[in-house]
């Protein structure tokens, strides 16, 4: 079957053999790409493993499904809070450390698999994974619909950012680069920043946007991180601590009170199955993996999500 990879600065589809072993067996249905596939692209970083660990599929039985793409040890104290994505005794991300989805089919543990509502389109549903990055910030943070959110970034995470705060039911405003950006974040619900907010969240993590994140909280606030600052966290200092923002870095997805930001997210897409629309710009077949990443990469394709679909 084909399988997208890439290592040391160069994207490539191969044949590879069927999977094997135990598990449940997931027929690819999407898998995007996400930023963090454009960071190790860029750097140059040998991963000769298949990408890919936004996912979703049918099961051998017709189930559609999300899959969450991370194996964790399940007995540590991190995994029993439900805090799997910090576990340190064994974790292995799907895309990173161990084959991913990018590719026809996939075997994973059945604890991976997150049913889904038929009103999701399943070529649209590996928008689960990003939604639920940007509804981790939110959860584990306590905001809730009376607060005023403003989302520095309208890349994917962005716009994500936006979908989980209308579905909880905040006014949001998005701060956005690109034209096509804002078009997108208008389409989701959001206005343009204007004065301060309860919860503000980074999807980029610059020294500009921390900046700007910081000026445009309240006194007392959060500022919730769910870009990755590369090159380090640098604040204001007068202004962080004279209003004493508080700063929550937020990564991945965990459970909270036993549900699964997972979950969560397959639910905000079943209410809103149109996100796809607005965040899905490009999709291409596995043998265009060289193209599908040049163009995730450029913006002047006005691209925001691209997804691989596999039966294309």
């Amino acid at each position: 079957m084909k399988a997208v990879s890439y290592s040391e600065g160069k994207v490539f589809t191969a044949d590879i053999e069927r999977p094997k072993g135990d598990g449940v067996l997931v027929n690819i249905s999407s898998a995007g790409i996400c930023g963090s596939d454009l960071h190790l692209l860029n750097a140059g970083v040998h991963a000769p493993h298949v990408a890919g660990h936004e996912i979703a599929g049918l099961t051998s039985n017709g189930i559609p499904v999300a899959i969450e793409p991370i194996i964790s040890c399940q007995s540590c104290d991190s995994c029993t809070k439900g805090d799997y994505h910090l576990c340190k005794e064994e974790f292995y991300g799907m895309g990173m450390s161990i084959n991913g989805g990018m590719t026809e089919q996939i075997i994973v543990p059945e604890h991976c698999l997150v049913p889904l509502d038929k009103k999701i389109f399943l070529k649209d549903a590996c928008l689960i994974e990003p939604l639920a990055v940007a509804l981790h910030g939110f959860i584990r943070t306590n905001t809730k619909s009376d607060h005023r959110v403003a989302v520095i970034g309208s890349g994917t995470i962005g716009l994500a950012a936006v979908a989980a705060a209308k579905f909880i039911g905040c006014k949001v405003d998005l701060h956005a680069r690109y034209d096509h950006q804002k078009e997108a974040g208008e389409k989701l619900g959001a206005g343009s920043l204007e004065g301060l907010y309860d919860r503000v969240f980074d999807c980029v993590g610059t020294k500009e946007t921390l900046n700007l994140s910081v000026r445009t909280a309240k006194p007392g606030s959060w500022v919730v991180l769910l870009g990755i600052p590369m090159e380090g966290i640098v604040l204001p200092g007068m202004k962080t601590i004279m209003n004493e923002i508080k700063l929550f870095p937020s990564i991945m997805y965990g459970a909270s009170s036993g549900i699964k930001d997972f979950e969560q997210a397959a639910k905000l897409l079943a209410l809103n199955p149109d996100i796809g629309k607005t965040m899905i710009t490009h999709r291409f077949s596995l043998e265009d993996s060289k193209e599908a990443f040049r163009v995730a990469q450029d913006k002047s394709s006005k691209s925001i999500k691209v997804v691989f679909d596999p039966k294309a």
